[in-house]
């Protein structure tokens, strides 16, 4: 591709017309790297209806669309700066370009074409590289690509000490709490489990002293907005686990593309000692196939519970790109007080 001849629209998600989603769409599924629900068109509209300033930088080629970079602007410094940040800001696993795999173009050549003078990243995955782009600090991602009709059997086959140590924990929580009730994707009274999740994320963030990710508003509306979400590149979905009747653990995450993203679990913890969050974890790999999603990714992050049910990885890279100074001086600033901030 002659990338020296690109030229750009921008616009709103919600602006893009039927032809323009279509080729976005058909970017995506026809490129394994970019099925992450977050690269949906449908989840940049769903961040855009919570009232964020989300933009879409359209790359053309011969008057076709070939690129898609969603960015969005949080705040009205950084609307004045041109400091813009992924869709989805804090929210989002995966950043980057949604392209044709033969496209190349330097950071500096896309911020112009975008109309920024700084994009700051934390979740830039590696094969965005390939299209030109940078960043540094490289950490681990982990995902379980699911293999046969019983993916979990399949991928424990060679761990039976955790398997037997799950099988126990599952039996004595039975002999203890009651019978198992689970829900691979919940639909009746969704609004208030997913209520009743965020209420216990935020909980859970304040007594292990992590930042809390659901501090503004507009990420609840967020999460309320993707749980309504239905489309075969981006949906939103809710698992619950409770024994007896009694509420043992929920996770809600996207699907896409034969994808399940493992984002936001809670679990009792008044049951830790039964590993609830495993055992949900483990129905949830059961009822893939059947969903017809082929691989759970972890996100970014690297620990024992995410070692056991993975079977691959791969690194995400943090940074910033600017323009020439000293055109980004403002920019540049913006995005190293809010790093402070934040950090």
């Amino acid at each position: 591709m002659d990338n020296t001849r690109l030229t750009s629209r921008i616009l709103a998600p919600s602006q893009l017309d039927a032809p323009t989603v279509a080729a976005w769409e058909r970017l995506q599924a026809a490129t394994p790297e970019l099925a992450s629900p977050f690269f949906s068109v449908h989840f940049a509209r769903a961040v855009e209806k919570t009232g964020m300033r989300v933009r879409v930088c359209v790359l053309m080629s011969n008057g076709e669309p070939v690129g898609f970079l969603p960015y969005q602007l949080p705040d009205f410094a950084a609307r004045l700066t041109g400091a813009a940040e992924p869709v989805g800001g804090v929210m989002s696993d995966y950043v980057g370009l949604i392209a044709a795999p033969n496209l190349r173009i330097a950071p500096t050549r896309l911020m112009q074409l975008a109309g920024i003078r700084s994009f700051g990243f934390s979740h830039l995955d590696e094969p965005q590289l390939a299209y030109g782009l940078e960043g540094s600090a490289p950490r681990i991602g982990l995902r379980l690509r699911l293999q046969g009709p019983d993916p979990l059997a399949a991928h424990l086959r060679d761990q039976n000490r955790y398997l037997r140590d799950s099988e126990r924990l599952e039996r004595q929580l039975i002999r203890d709490v009651g019978p198992l009730e689970y829900c691979f994707d919940a639909r009746e009274g969704r609004t208030s489990l997913l209520d009743d999740l965020i209420r216990h994320k935020r909980a859970q963030y304040q007594r292990t002293g992590a930042a809390d990710a659901m501090a503004a508003p507009w990420t609840t509306r967020l999460l309320h907005l993707l749980a309504d979400t239905r489309h075969p590149s981006c949906s939103g979905q809710l698992s619950t686990l409770y024994a007896g009747g009694t509420w043992l653990a929920t996770h809600f995450g996207l699907t896409g593309n034969g994808v399940l993203h493992h984002w936001m679990p809670v679990y009792n913890p008044d049951f830790s000692r039964y590993a609830p969050g495993r055992l949900l974890m483990h129905r949830m790999i059961q009822s893939c196939p059947e969903a017809g999603l082929g691989m759970i990714d972890h996100g970014e992050g690297d620990s024992p519970s995410k070692r056991h049910l993975s079977n691959e990885e791969h690194q995400y890279f943090r940074g910033a790109w600017h323009t020439s100074f000293p055109l980004n001086l403002p920019a540049r600033t913006y995005h190293s007080l809010k790093w402070r901030l934040n950090n």
